[in-house]
């Protein structure tokens, strides 16, 4: 039998229409927690299913494909993590990537049913996965995943900021807080004030505690898109907003630049971490990607072009200073208050 020639095409195809096999074994896997059953000396099937509460034969099919994929190693019967991968992957991990992955099991579930989405038919039953700001679990899970994709490249991003004259920070949506540490340890004399939801605030508490700023951080609850101000705030010299505007249409994001504006000091800085896309909405692949996934998980959010950002920005009385481009998923753009800052408060 002839060998038919390959398709490039079809193969890349094929690549595509198949990639989300592979992920949902593992996602399955860290919703149920599998592989904290696997630690030491690990597990059979039937002990693992007895665990979990499950079945023992779709246990045993999960952990085969976990071992396929190279993710666990089988020995007779009895399955166990593979080193490489099992302090990433148990729930005791320090990376808080189960969290993370949770999340994005999550966000599969709403993907799903994306066609549904863009045709505009409502998805009542997925109603629940949309909104992960209210049930705790699921916010848990979104605070953790936020500190998991992103806790390694937070000093590289802080030491980008021009942080001259900073005595009060505020990191607005900051999640779990792992910005505002690198700012405070860079600026030890600056009142370092963490703002977000209630239940983030909770889990923001539980991440930073121990580390060696806790004690200095100012945890503020304020729903910032839909709430005033909360009194008692003194005027910011920066205001960090890492990755929050992609979640709203562009009549909430102005309203809340104008919001930030009223907050900052004469002088001080409003500067905007994000995922941008350029002119023509389709680069870099990965912010293109990731409008799609606001499309199907939030009412109005995208992504944003960094002049759509500054727009927003000169509406509310700030200049645009400066553009950074960091790496695909990567942009700070610092917008600048007009006046001259006074030298205490």
């Amino acid at each position: 039998m002839q060998i038919p020639t390959r398709d490039a095409a079809v193969d890349r195809l094929e690549q595509l229409a198949t990639a989300f096999m592979e992920a949902k074994i593992l996602l399955a896997a860290a919703e149920l927690r599998l592989f904290d059953q696997l630690r030491g000396a690990g597990a059979t099937a039937a002990e693992a299913a007895a665990a979990l509460g499950a079945r023992t034969r779709p246990v045993e099919v999960l952990l085969d494909a976990l071992a396929a994929l190279g993710l666990v190693a089988r020995e007779g019967d009895r399955y166990r993590n593979v080193p490489r991968y099992e302090d990433r992957l148990l729930e005791s991990s320090p990376s808080h990537y189960p969290g993370l992955l949770r999340h994005r099991n999550r966000l599969f579930r709403r993907w799903a049913f994306l066609e549904e989405t863009i045709r505009g038919r409502p998805l009542p039953f997925l109603d629940d996965l949309r909104d992960g700001l209210t049930d705790p679990a699921a916010n848990e899970n979104f605070i953790r995943a936020m500190y998991a994709v992103s806790h390694r490249h937070a000093g590289a991003v802080v030491d980008r900021i021009p942080l001259d004259g900073v005595r009060t920070i505020a990191d607005l949506g900051g999640g779990p807080g792992h910005y505002l540490a690198e700012f405070a340890r860079r600026l030890p004399e600056a009142e370092p004030f963490l703002v977000d939801l209630p239940l983030t605030l909770e889990v923001a508490r539980t991440i930073l505690a121990g580390s060696d700023v806790a004690a200095r951080v100012r945890f503020v609850a304020w729903d910032f898109y839909e709430e005033p101000a909360p009194g008692g705030l003194p005027p910011f010299d920066l205001v960090f907003l890492s990755q929050v505007v992609h979640a709203e249409d562009d009549a909430k994001n102005r309203a809340l630049f104008a919001a930030i504006a009223a907050r900052i000091a004469p002088g001080g800085r409003l500067v905007v971490h994000e995922r941008t896309v350029e002119e023509d909405r389709s680069r870099p692949a990965e912010a293109a990607l990731f409008a799609v996934n606001m499309l199907a998980m939030t009412a109005g959010g995208t992504t944003y072009t960094a002049g759509e950002i500054e727009d927003w920005g000169r509406a509310a009385g700030l200049v645009p200073e400066r553009r950074d481009r960091l790496s695909p998923l990567s942009e700070l753009i610092t917008l600048r208050k007009p006046g001259t800052a006074t030298v205490s408060r």
